[in-house]
């Protein structure tokens, strides 16, 4: 399995987008590196996102090879999760996936790759990949 490379980032979840970039810009003394409309993020890698997968912070990990650290992952024993229509994460298989592989939950953004397992604890783990690695 790839050992995570470096902390990527961290996910808040936030009812009001507006209100918490207002108040995160606030205490960082900076605004946002990127914005759309249900989605920010800060250059320390603090984002906030108004349509978030799960109510409460997500941390991701940066891996090499994402497809690779996934399979290994789910041979362990992890569940695979995937983005459903209201927004949430369902195990693959559940639910349709709306966003990303319907086999493997892993979504391709520009500049990243990205997926979401359940643990056999029954945390999350949160994984992306920097294209271009």
């Amino acid at each position: 399995m790839n050992t995570p490379t470096a902390f990527a980032n961290v996910v808040y979840p936030t009812a009001d987008l507006d209100a918490s970039v207002a108040a995160f810009t606030a205490m960082l003394g900076a605004d946002p590196v990127f914005r759309t409309e249900d989605y920010a993020m800060y250059a320390i890698g603090l984002a906030l996102s108004a349509k978030p997968w799960v109510p409460h912070p997500l941390p991701f990990w940066t891996v090499v090879d994402i497809a690779a650290t996934h399979a290994a992952m789910v041979k362990l024993g992890a569940t695979a999760l995937g983005e459903i229509a209201d927004g949430s994460l369902a195990e693959i298989g559940t639910a349709p996936i709306v966003n990303g592989d319907p086999e493997t939950g892993i979504v391709d953004l520009p500049g990243n790759r990205l997926a979401v397992l359940k643990a056999v604890d029954g945390n999350l783990i949160a994984i992306n990949q920097p294209v271009g690695w």
